[in-house]
């Protein structure tokens, strides 16, 4: 199966390099200045969304699919909490709020 193969994970391999690539063109069109440890939790929240819907999926696959549906749910939900949080520390505030 093509799923099972290693061409897939190569292109897995690829697409991170791309979504990579398009944060630090998007934050560095934002004005955002990046440092190392904010990389690090954007790779860890990126890896940890590509994990849930991998479990999620694996259950559906093994005939578990309402465990693996809210695997996905439940896994998507932390996901949406930890990216907001995540946005909030890597952007900047803007000057009119600071001068409040």
């Amino acid at each position: 199966m093509f799923f099972e193969s290693n061409f897939f994970w190569l292109l897995m391999g690829f697409v991170l390099v791309l979504v990579a690539a398009a944060f630090k063109s998007f934050a560095e069109d934002r004005g955002w200045t990046l440092t190392w440890w904010k990389g690090i939790l954007a790779l860890i929240w990126y890896g940890l969304v590509c994990l849930t819907i991998y479990a999620g999926a694996t259950l559906a696959g093994e005939n578990e699919r309402s465990a693996g549906v809210k695997l996905i749910l439940f896994g998507l939900f932390i996901c949406l909490i930890l990216g907001v949080g995540l946005w909030r520390s890597i952007a900047p505030k803007s000057r009119a709020a600071n001068k409040k």
